[in-house]
């Protein structure tokens, strides 16, 4: 089976990714559209990132106070999405040493 080509609109980086995952993988149409999206979320971190790396990460807002740039909160975003959807795709298979406590219905809740 020939791999399709990457979306277009996709960074080089993004689509040299989206090339080895779907050679590595069999996806199915919707996992296709979950690497879209990653390789997407991919490209607007480091958007994101070139953006702080020229504009920094304080701004300055209209009343004169330093304050954190909203590229860092894009950055983390983009970042978050695609570690969700790497590991919804399964691409996060590797496991830890040993067996994991389950989770249970007082997951999360204060002792």
């Amino acid at each position: 089976m020939t791999t399709p080509k990457p979306p277009s609109h996709l960074s080089r980086t993004a689509k040299t990714w989206w090339r080895q995952v779907h050679d590595g993988y069999d996806l199915d149409e919707h996992h296709r559209h979950l690497l879209r999206l990653a390789c997407e979320s991919m490209d607007e971190a480091e958007k994101a990132r070139a953006a702080l790396a020229s504009e920094g990460h304080v701004v300055v807002d209209r009343f004169g106070c330093q304050k954190e740039s909203p590229w860092c909160g894009i950055e983390h975003k983009a970042q978050n999405r695609f570690r969700i959807l790497c590991r919804e795709l399964g691409l996060d298979v590797q496991q830890g040493d040993g067996p994991r406590m389950p989770r249970d219905a007082t997951y999360g809740t204060r002792r």
